[in-house]
């Protein structure tokens, strides 16, 4: 279920929001569709190869022996494959449903009401404090999405991925909210937020703020050491498999797993990345999920 929910939340911050089944067979798409977060489209006519990704690949339809209608992917590199009509399947993120269901987790006043069509809406008011849902839908788009955006500087803006709000937040002085660290789904899709990241929690009378901030930096500063280990790491990991004749990647640890690294509680790792002031820290997050990320940051790490 947990693959599944990355997997609309990563597709929703692409500049074409859909998911075919060919190249997602390993996750459960039909339950996608079933709470309420995927729309289903005609089947795809296109598809490149899996095993290579690589474009010299086309899909062909040939006849079976009984009259019955079969499919390949037929690659330059890897040859021909029979795929099943099912994989053809091809499903659209329902973005609109996830600002819905964000409103709803934190209780915003107001009907949802779109902004830029597909790319952003008005979730409504949670006492005073508006609220906005965004998608990143390419380069060009954002430049009218931030020029809107700055428009309604005392809104939050809420987006699906990391990166995206880490985008937002190079362009934008608003508060910025992802749904990737601020949210968790149950098994029917619904939707539970991390009360810390709302604007409405109420700060602690006991700490102030130069206290706060210094624990924060404290804080942050012990989660970039867990995340630089983890960097050497997985780049030592891949420089092992290579040697073996295939390149693998040590999985990022996710926020859990940091918050044991570093004795500190999920909701602390979620609030550290969440701080508009520790961008080192969220640079480290955002680029050690690729074999390319890895190898940057451990050449940057080692100079």
């Amino acid at each position: 279920m947990q693959k599944l929910l990355k997997c609309i939340l990563d597709y929703c911050d692409i500049r074409k929001p859909e998911v075919i089944a060919y190249h997602l067979h390993d996750i459960d798409l039909e339950r996608g569709e079933r709470i309420g977060l995927l729309i289903p489209m005609e089947p795809t006519d296109r598809l490149w190869c899996r095993q290579c990704s690589g474009g010299n690949s086309l899909l062909s339809s040939f006849h079976n022996k009984d009259g019955s209608i079969g499919y390949a992917v037929l690659c330059g590199e890897c040859g021909g494959t029979r795929i099943d009509e099912s994989e053809l399947r091809r499903w659209r993120i329902h973005s609109e449903e996830l600002g819905r269901r964000f409103a709803k987790a934190a209780r915003i006043q107001g009907e949802i009401t779109p902004i830029i069509n597909d790319q952003a809406w008005h979730l409504g008011r949670r006492g005073n404090h508006p609220y906005i849902f965004v998608r990143y839908a390419g380069d060009y788009q954002l430049v009218a999405l931030v020029a809107l955006l700055k428009q309604h500087p005392k809104a939050t803006i809420v987006a699906a991925t990391s990166r995206f709000m880490t985008k937002l937040q190079n362009e934008l002085p608003n508060r910025c909210i992802a749904l990737e660290l601020s949210a968790t789904f149950s098994e029917d899709g619904s939707m539970e937020i991390d009360p810390s990241v709302l604007e409405e929690a109420k700060p602690d009378p006991s700490k102030s703020p130069r206290k706060r901030r210094g624990e924060r930096t404290a804080k942050t500063e012990q989660l970039e050491h867990a995340m630089k280990e983890h960097v050497f790491a997985a780049y030592d990991y891949m420089l092992d498999t290579a040697g073996c004749g295939e390149v693998k990647l040590l999985p990022r640890p996710t926020q859990a797993m940091l918050g044991k690294m570093t004795n500190l509680s999920q909701k602390e790792v979620s609030r550290c990345l969440l701080d508009p002031e520790a961008k080192k820290l969220r640079y480290l997050w955002d680029n050690s999920l690729t074999v390319d990320g890895i190898e940057s940051l451990a050449q940057m790490l080692r100079h």
